[in-house]
């Protein structure tokens, strides 16, 4: 990989993980219904990238609903409904399982060669982000961890879907997404859940804010580079890199959230970081 993909890829994870920082302290500190702040999301992110939506459909458009879908919807839907009742650790945990899910699909639909090297390097880096985010008990069965692994089978099978695409502009996926998320994400709002208006009297600036940042750091710049990304190297390169996000997202609680720093996020990135740079340097052999 580049060093200025890298950079690229390096620079979606931050986003990513200031998602997560930003998402919390919006959650945990006000009622907000958590498919209303997708809506909201979404609603930013269509205002932003609207004149796209007129620009005539790509040749490939079917492929390109379907990637949007199971990125957007489909996943969205399933981590949703797993977070109702199982624990955010175990949440987390599992959602790791989106590097082997998109490693197996993209050398069974892709013929993707990982090699032992890289293989060993994803392993490293998976077993440093479990070690980082592990807490006791957290991995108790719950019907929604199997919602939540759902949820990242969906999103493995969007990242190997985007490498037929074709010569798809990264603000169309981005565009069209938003559309999936705002329809989505508003039905099941007004079905599933209440206290909207009351979340937006009470938490108006927490709930802009988090939708803002999610519309324009997430939504906008983060997926839409992660796209290009995709379909520029192998899935099974770039979406390991993606285990980043949860050293970022500790070090940004740390700082922004004063959560404590134990031990297991010094070992956690001392296996994740080298990992990481074998994974992006090393060729598929």
């Amino acid at each position: 990989m580049r060093s200025v993909d890298f950079l690229i890829i390096l620079s979606c994870c931050l986003c990513w993980g200031g998602n997560f920082v930003i998402s919390a302290w919006a959650l945990s500190t006000a009622p907000i219904p958590p498919f209303f702040l997708a809506f909201i999301r979404s609603c930013f992110a269509i205002s932003i990238m609207f004149p796209f939506l007129l620009r005539p459909f790509p040749l490939r458009w079917k492929r390109l609903f379907l990637v949007c879908l199971f990125v957007g919807p489909v996943h969205l839907g399933f981590l949703y409904t797993g977070l109702q009742t199982a624990p955010a650790s175990g949440g987390s945990i599992v959602s790791h399982m989106l590097i082997p899910f998109a490693a197996i699909l993209s050398v069974m639909f892709l013929n993707e060669r990982i090699g032992r090297v890289r293989l060993f390097a994803i392993l490293g880096a998976l077993t440093g982000t479990i070690v980082m985010i592990y807490e006791p008990n957290a991995l108790k069965f719950d019907i929604g961890l199997i919602w939540i692994i759902c949820a990242y089978l969906s999103l493995a099978v969007g990242s190997v879907l985007m490498k037929g695409v074709g010569q798809v502009e990264w603000q169309q996926y981005v565009a069209w997404m938003a559309v999936l998320v705002f329809v989505f994400s508003g039905l099941t709002s007004v079905i599933f859940e209440d206290g909207q208006f009351y979340a937006y009297e009470v938490a108006k600036w927490k709930l802009l804010i988090a939708g803002s940042y999610a519309a324009v750091f997430v939504s906008v710049f983060a997926h839409g580079q992660y796209f290009g990304l995709i379909k520029k190297y192998d899935v099974s390169m770039v979406v390991p890199l993606t285990l980043l996000q949860t050293l970022f997202a500790c070090i940004l609680g740390v700082i922004f959230l004063e959560e404590i720093i134990y031990l297991r996020y010094y070992l956690g990135a001392f296996l994740i970081l080298p990992c990481v740079y074998v994974i992006a340097k090393r060729s598929p052999n």
